[in-house]
C-alpha cells in the first residue's frame, strides 16, 4: 500500500471526522481510535464518531473518552471538518444515520477498508482486501505518519487484529498477523485483559438468547446449509438487548459437514439483520450483496426489510441455485 497520499492529505487538512460501519465490531471501533491517535500525532485533530452505540464490551477501549455517539455530534462539528475518513466499510448502506452527511460533505473523503464489497464513498480510497483486519491497515496507515501507537492504541488495535481473526482460529489468519500481534503486545496491549472484557462478561440476557438461538438451529439443502432465527418477541422475553445477539454466528457455524451458516435476527418490526459464514470457499459475500449487504468471502452480512421467515425463504432459494448440489 503506497500511503504517501495519506501523509499529505494529513499535512493539509487539520480536522477530521472519522466514521466507521453501523453496529460496530471490535475492528471498526479499534480502526476509530488507532486512526484518531495517529492523525492527532501530527498535530491535527480528529473525531471518531459511532454509527451505533458503544457496547458494553468495547467500553474499555475508550477510558478517555475519545469516541462521539450520535446524540453528542453538533453540526459544528460537520461544518468545521475539512476531511473525512470512513474506516472499516466502503458501502454507504453500512453508513446508516451518517450516509447523507458524508454524501453532503463538501471536504476530502477517503476510505480505508478491507472488504470486498465497495461504492464510491470516496476519492481517495486505500483498499486491500488481503488484510484480515482493518486495524492491520491502521497500523500501517499510522507508521507512515510516523506514529508509534502509545498503549492505549496499541490495545485497541490488538482488539481488532483479534476480534476479526476469531483470536488467530480463522482461515484469515497469517504468519503476519501473529508478527504484528506481538508487536502490539511490546507496545502495550494486554490480551489476557482484551480476552475477560471482551468475552467473559456475558449477560444473563445473552445466555438465554444463546439458548433460544439454539433450540431452533435447523440444517436445510440436504445439509449444506445450517440456520438459526432470533425473532422480535424473544428480546422481552428473555430480557436481552442487541447487542447480546453479537457473535451468536459462531455458534452455529461449527455443524460439521456444512458449507453456509446463517443466523437472522429481528431487530425491528419490519427489519432482519443476517449473518452468514461460509466454508471451503462458499462466496458468503456474493449472496450478501443480493440483498444490498456485502462484507468478506467467508463471512458477510445484510439486512432485510422484512420479517425473519421471510428472509430465511429468499435466503434458501437463493443459496438453492447456488451450491453445487441442492437436492
Amino acid at each position: 500500500m503506497d500511503w504517501l497520499p495519506l501523509k499529505r492529505l494529513v499535512e493539509t487538512h487539520k480536522n477530521w471526522i472519522l466514521l466507521s460501519h453501523a453496529k460496530p465490531d471490535g475492528d471498526a471501533i479499534g480502526s476509530l481510535l488507532g486512526l484518531a491517535a495517529a492523525i492527532r500525532s501530527t498535530g491535527a485533530f480528529a473525531t471518531p464518531i459511532l454509527e451505533g452505540g458503544l457496547p458494553s464490551r468495547y467500553r474499555f477501549m475508550d477510558p478517555h473518552g475519545w469516541l462521539f455517539l450520535r446524540d453528542q455530534v453538533t453540526e459544528d462539528l460537520w461544518t468545521n471538518a475539512d476531511a473525512l475518513a470512513v474506516v472499516d466499510t466502503g458501502t454507504w448502506n453500512q453508513l446508516g444515520h451518517w450516509g447523507e452527511k458524508v454524501r453532503a460533505f463538501p471536504g476530502t473523503k477517503m476510505v480505508i477498508d478491507h472488504h470486498f464489497t465497495q461504492n464510491p464513498i470516496a476519492s481517495i480510497n486505500f483498499v486491500s482486501t488481503d488484510s484480515e483486519a482493518n486495524c492491520r491497515l491502521i497500523f500501517e496507515a499510522g507508521r507512515s505518519l510516523g506514529y508509534v501507537p502509545d498503549p492505549l492504541a496499541a490495545q485497541a488495535l490488538f482488539v481488532g487484529l483479534a476480534t476479526d481473526t476469531g483470536w488467530f482460529r480463522h482461515g484469515n489468519t497469517k504468519e503476519d498477523s501473529f508478527s504484528l500481534a506481538g508487536e502490539l503486545v511490546n507496545l502495550g496491549a494486554n490480551p489476557t485483559l482484551i480476552y475477560r472484557e471482551i468475552h467473559e462478561r456475558s449477560s444473563l440476557g445473552k445466555l438465554r438468547l444463546s439458548g433460544r438461538l439454539l433450540s431452533r438451529v435447523a440444517p436445510h439443502l440436504n445439509g449444506q446449509v445450517v440456520g438459526s432465527e432470533i425473532l422480535l418477541g424473544d428480546w422481552a422475553e428473555l430480557e436481552a438487548i442487541p447487542e447480546d445477539a453479537e457473535d451468536l454466528i459462531d455458534l452455529v457455524r461449527v455443524l460439521e459437514g456444512t458449507l453456509v451458516g446463517f443466523v437472522l435476527v429481528e431487530r425491528n418490526p419490519g427489519e432482519t439483520r443476517g449473518s452468514l459464514r461460509g466454508r471451503n470457499g462458499f462466496d458468503v459475500a456474493a449472496l450478501a450483496q443480493t440483498f444490498g449487504g456485502g462484507g468478506h468471502k467467508a463471512a458477510a452480512g445484510f439486512t432485510h426489510p422484512g420479517s425473519a421467515q421471510e428472509a430465511k425463504g429468499l435466503l434458501l432459494e437463493r443459496l438453492g441455485k447456488r451450491l453445487p448440489v441442492a437436492n
